[in-house]
């Protein structure tokens, strides 16, 4: 009898073991836990949002889905910060991350966030000025340089000179003029977009450039730049407040300072038919980048980013007053934003 024990207490192992594998199987199949929990939303509702940096008082547009990819918007309830909003956008206020979920039924989505940020940069405009020493009516953009410059109390509105037909010219110009239109002397190009209109034959629109600093920028540039010998180099970012695409980079070197008679028309700079010893500044002598913009890698143009990128260009001229302008234009090619430092400086973002 005692031999028969072993076999007894084998077999009885097995069917307890059977009888928990069976029930684990019941459980199992009984179950209808997703495993997607609260993080991921039960029973696969998911939240989207069509921002998550945005400035105060911005339209965010919210999508959920439910587990098949289906857009259930208009049947879910959307919350901000606990409270639910009407359909499926909001304008967001008050800077601070905002909390936003989702509720289908007794099922709760993940949770989004969206910073709700303050500008960070100053807005800047561009003035390219076509000109010559040889252009009689060249002298009104040039009192129109001046003028703004007064009226901003400052550097807000950058000015580059385009030189043709004297011995500061540029070397890509004529590429330019057929790039912007111009067909004739002088001629503003403000922004790279639109023509600078002038009231007389003396005088600018000075309101005009004044205008383009009314409007909130996203992208924001710093300059540090050095003197190596004939070389200038210079480090150049590009902050972005908010995710942006298709963005390029244009770095420029400007000559200040050179002395030469200046054609003139106007009854601007005392009046007289030539101005013999006319200081010129702003000339554009040399470009770091394409004059027509780098291509800012895609993935660096994300909102709370910093791009950088190290520049060389050749100062060829005898000069030791040197500025670099470096500016960001959009997928059309406008400006969005500028900055201008004297070669030798640290220029931070402002």
């Amino acid at each position: 009898m005692l031999k028969n024990k072993p076999m007894k207490t084998a077999n009885f192992l097995k069917m307890m073991m059977l009888f928990l594998a069976i029930g684990i199987s019941s459980c199992s199949s009984n179950s209808t836990d997703d495993g997607g929990g609260n993080n991921g939303g039960t029973n696969g509702v998911t939240l989207e949002s069509s921002k998550t940096r945005v400035y105060d008082n911005t339209l965010v547009n919210f999508t959920v889905r439910d587990a098949n990819g289906a857009n259930v918007s208009a049947q879910a309830v959307i919350t901000v910060d606990g409270t639910a909003i009407t359909g499926s956008s909001a304008i967001l206020t008050g800077i601070g991350s905002k909390s936003v979920q989702a509720t289908l039924g007794s099922d709760t989505s993940n949770t989004v966030s969206v910073d709700v940020i303050n500008p960070s940069y100053t807005t800047k405009a561009l003035i390219e000025d076509y000109t010559g020493a040889w252009c009689g009516w060249c002298p009104r953009i040039s009192q129109g340089i001046i003028d703004v410059h007064n009226m901003s109390g400052g550097e807000d509105v950058i000015a580059v000179a385009v030189h043709n037909g004297d011995s500061m010219v540029f070397p890509l110009e004529a590429n330019m003029r057929s790039q912007f239109g111009v067909t004739g002397f002088p001629t503003g190009i403000l922004n790279r977009d639109a023509r600078w209109a002038s009231v007389s034959g003396d005088a600018m629109n000075i309101g005009q450039p004044m205008q383009l600093l009314t409007t909130v920028k996203p992208v924001g540039l710093a300059i540090n730049s050095s003197v190596s010998g004939s070389t200038v180099n210079a480090t150049v970012k590009v902050g972005f407040d908010l995710d942006q695409s298709g963005m390029k980079l244009v770095v420029v070197l400007l000559e200040n300072g050179v002395v030469e008679a200046q054609t003139n028309y106007t009854n601007n700079f005392g009046g007289g038919s030539s101005i013999p010893n006319f200081v010129h500044n702003d000339i554009l002598r040399a470009s770091f980048t394409d004059i027509f913009g780098d291509v800012i890698p895609a993935d660096q143009q994300v909102g709370g980013g910093v791009y950088s990128v190290d520049l060389s260009a050749s100062a060829s001229a005898n000069s030791t007053d040197w500025d670099v302008v470096a500016f960001v234009v959009d997928a059309t090619g406008e400006v969005v934003n500028v900055q201008k430092a004297a070669v030798g400086t640290n220029k931070d973002f402002d």
